[in-house]
């Protein structure tokens, strides 16, 4: 057999004008010879079986398998007279060497279209499988979506992360660019986790969405979060405190920069910027003033409708400075989500435009599932002796006693002490 295959290599070498009949020769010999290494390996395993189990050879029956190579006709199995003998090589009744349609669903979890696999497997393969199909063949991941977006909330998560990201999708033939609104937590043992994405529809981000949001994350069970951060959307503020009105809010630093930066001349941004990052790198209260009283002397004449800016939202720029000092860099932005929004972004941009909202759940829920097994392997550094000094501040902020109770004019779950 090695000896046809280097023959076949030699020719291909040396006669190109004839590569393509070449090649069919040697895919077919290497048919051959994985049909031949198959069949040897199942027999072994039957003989390993019958020692172990006191079962007895019985022959064997033929089967076709598809493989990356084309099909393998008439494989032989082996089986035993009790018919109980199964190869591990195969899966029962799979026609596939490579099962398809789990190498489908990586090849869209990787963010291949269904046309991209569609192409991809007809060149491999040689039959065609419809982008319908191949949807169909990843509905299997919209079980578990619905598991994930109803599963119960049963640790405490500290800190939450909320952000949100823009996808085009159709609805009744009309692309519109949507929001897909995403919420991570910070648990108690230290990792980060995405706890939930939502696309409720509407072409803007709206505070009114975020507060129906933090009730189903209070209806699953989160509660008692010390601080939520998020960008500087109008209302997002209040859609907290409507549902966790004991919880503190951290306005993202760098979204506020980014704004403050875009209202700015291109000649002033370098030093503009500069005197910004003095101040969110510090972490400390004290510096953070300084900084910013400095900000204010250097730029209110030029631009003061910035600076008042600033000074209007001074307080909720600064609350993580209340918190541990060694997470301060931690939560005093939304970076760790924007991560995750990126990644998201990165596996749709294959696809440009999304048929419908369950093909972006897929899309979304894939990369959730694939980054909350990342999350889980990365602790938060020095989180022991962190957890403690949160833990006091719950203790000191809800109390041992909590009472749940509807507000009457929002008629949803909230919490006090």
């Amino acid at each position: 057999m090695r000896e046809n295959l280097y023959e076949l290599l030699k020719k291909i070498i040396q006669h190109p004008e004839k590569k393509e009949i070449l090649e069919e020769l040697l895919t077919k010999e290497i048919r051959k010879m994985i049909k031949n290494l198959l069949e040897t390996l199942i027999l072994e395993e039957r003989k390993v079986f019958c020692e172990e189990i006191g079962d007895v050879g019985n022959g064997y029956f033929l089967r076709n398998l598809k493989t990356p190579l084309g099909e393998i006709r008439d494989l032989r199995v082996a089986r035993t007279r009790e018919k109980n003998f199964k190869t591990a090589l195969l899966e029962p009744y799979s026609r596939e060497f490579l099962y398809l349609d789990e190498l489908i669903f990586y090849m869209y979890e990787g963010g291949c279209s269904t046309r991209d696999v569609a192409r991809t497997l007809e060149k491999i393969y040689g039959f065609k499988y419809s982008p319908t199909s191949i949807s169909r063949i990843t509905s299997v991941v919209v079980k578990k979506i619905e598991e994930f977006k109803k599963a119960p909330i049963t640790k405490w998560y500290p800190i939450l992360y909320v952000d949100g990201t823009y996808l085009k999708l159709r609805r009744g033939g009309v692309v519109e660019k949507e929001v897909v609104y995403v919420v991570m937590g910070l648990s108690e043992d230290g990792y980060k986790e995405i706890l939930g994405f939502w696309i409720p529809g509407g072409s803007g981000e709206s505070a009114l969405n975020w507060k129906e949001i933090f009730k189903e994350l209070y209806e699953r069970g989160l509660k008692e979060p010390l601080l939520i951060v998020g960008d500087d959307l109008s209302g997002l503020e209040e859609a907290v405190k409507l549902v966790y009105p004991l919880a503190e809010f951290q306005s993202c630093v760098l979204h506020k920069i980014r704004n403050t930066l875009n209202k700015v001349r291109k000649r002033d941004r370098a030093l503009v910027a500069e005197d910004l990052k003095r101040m969110y790198e510090t972490h400390n209260e004290g510096d953070w003033k300084a900084h910013f009283e400095r900000f204010k002397r250097n730029w209110a004449k030029f631009y003061p409708e910035i600076i008042r800016s600033w000074e209007r939202d001074f307080d909720k720029l600064t609350v993580y400075l209340r918190y541990p000092y060694s997470l301060r860099s931690f939560i005093y932005t939304t970076n760790s989500l924007e991560r995750f929004i990126k990644e998201v972004k990165r596996r749709a941009k294959v696809i440009e435009v999304f048929p419908d909202k369950v093909s972006v759940d897929k899309i979304v829920y894939l990369v959730v599932d694939e980054m909350n097994e990342r999350y889980g392997k990365k602790k938060l550094k020095n989180f022991e002796r962190i957890i403690e000094e949160l833990r006091e501040l719950r203790r000191a902020r809800y109390g041992e006693e909590k009472i749940r109770i509807i507000t009457k004019e929002e008629k949803i779950h909230t919490q006090f002490s």
